[in-house]
């Protein structure tokens, strides 16, 4: 019997936060049996305390054959191990080429999801098409940047969510109180009913 090719959640997400996000039942639902961090340098790895040498290659490594296994971290702080940005600038060409290696079929994993930091969108593109699921996880804490109106102007574009793989607009709280994200998930919820209606 042949092997199925993982399931891939494409997670977008605002803030280096996010790990406080994947703590959460909500953030766990997402998060599979790999985390792969798509950007072209760190940025979890320093929220984590996970050291990335300047020869770590990130998923590009999939590229030219290294394991999967060798390259991710496992860590307490996370649900599932982590395939952290490589530890020296990488060409976006690479990240995209390495996405589709994520496809082949591994006993290891029946899922996999992406960590694409919105700044990061664009330059992944149409290779974020190998995702079965997308999703978005807002830090509602950090100060909005112009990266967020970006995001939006390109996600209306590229027409990648429908009602079928939109799997929500997840707001969370790294810092404020617990009320503070009850008192903002109702304000965010009619944002999340438009994102269906348009997906």
């Amino acid at each position: 019997m042949s092997l199925a090719s993982p399931k891939i959640t494409c997670l977008f997400f605002t803030d280096p936060s996010l790990p406080s996000f994947l703590a959460t039942p909500a953030g766990r639902a997402l998060a599979g049996d790999l985390l792969v961090e798509c950007a072209p340098h760190p940025a979890l790895g320093y929220v984590l305390n996970l050291e990335t040498p300047s020869n770590y290659p990130g998923v590009a490594g999939l590229l030219g054959g290294i394991d999967v296994g060798t390259l991710a971290h496992p860590t307490d702080a996370l649900p599932a191990p982590i395939l952290l940005a490589a530890g020296a600038p990488v060409s976006m060409l690479a990240v995209r080429s390495a996405l589709t290696c994520l496809l082949r079929p591994d006993e290891r994993l029946r899922a996999i999801t992406l960590l694409v930091p919105l700044g990061e969108a664009r330059a992944l593109g149409a290779a974020l098409a190998v995702a079965d699921r997308f999703a978005i996880a807002w830090d509602v804490a950090a100060f909005p940047h112009e990266e967020l109106l970006a995001f939006a102007g390109w996600l209306a574009a590229e027409k990648l969510l429908t009602r079928e793989n939109f799997a929500g607009l997840h707001p969370y709280a790294a810092t404020p109180s617990a009320a503070h994200t009850q008192r903002l998930a109702p304000l965010l919820a009619p944002l999340n009913a438009r994102l269906l209606s348009v997906a």
